[in-house]
């Protein structure tokens, strides 16, 4: 999500005209996505990734055989590439619109062409924002449950998984399996409550790491 999520940003910020009805267009799709609930998404996943994509290679490549057309790491990933798609896109954009005019005015009056004055100049002053950007799209796509539930999360695998093809556990998957499905739900309180506090810690720790590295990235850019 992270490159076309940063390409994006840099249409909207560089390029795009507020008259332009590919812009309107576009804005309006990425305004949309930041509020289509989770779930959805995870039904996306399962009915256009897993059932349209997956089942259309297996038809291709191995007829007869269920290899992409299952729950996988692939199509989970690919889900929540979507989902944090516009995270990204909008804390890039944020950044690129705060470089200050005088950088593309002064990188244009050297004769730097467009494209130039974008990767050379206004970029490299940016990247605390592409930077936090990324973290916080991981950051979010780590607490949500509804889009793996569908597209490749497992309650238990005795190994990690070596293939694209292959499920996952998950945390989030982990806790909402034991606090519905679980026969003895005293028994299961210490490692459900273990589970939830790895969760928030790992969260936490995301959020942190995206802060400090906005922070000195921007201390580094004002030298």
């Amino acid at each position: 999500a992270v490159p076309f999520g940063v390409l994006v940003a840099i249409y909207f910020a560089e390029y795009a005209r507020a008259e332009s009805r590919l812009y309107r267009w576009t804005r309006m799709a990425v305004n949309n996505l930041a509020g289509v609930p989770s779930i959805v998404f995870g039904l996306f996943g399962l009915g256009f990734f897993i059932q349209t994509i997956g089942h259309g290679i297996d038809q291709i490549l191995y007829p007869g055989y269920l290899v992409y057309g299952q729950p996988s790491v692939l199509w989970a990933a690919m889900t929540m590439a979507v989902l944090t798609l516009p995270v990204v896109i909008i804390t890039v954009e944020e950044t690129l619109r705060a470089v200050p005019r005088e950088y593309r005015e002064a990188s244009l009056a050297l004769g730097a062409t467009r494209l130039q004055t974008v990767f050379r100049v206004i970029l490299p002053q940016a990247w605390s924002g592409v930077m936090t950007g990324a973290i916080l799209a991981i950051s979010r796509g780590a607490g949500e449950v509804a889009p793996v539930l569908f597209t490749g999360a497992a309650y238990f695998l005795p190994e990690l998984p070596t293939r694209a093809n292959e499920q996952f556990m998950h945390l989030g998957y982990h806790i909402y399996a034991m606090s519905t499905q679980s026969p003895d739900v005293e028994a299961t309180k210490p490692i459900l409550y273990s589970t939830v506090l790895v969760l928030l810690v790992l969260t936490f720790l995301l959020n942190i790491t995206a802060i400090l590295i906005r922070n000195r990235m921007r201390r580094w850019a004002t030298r």
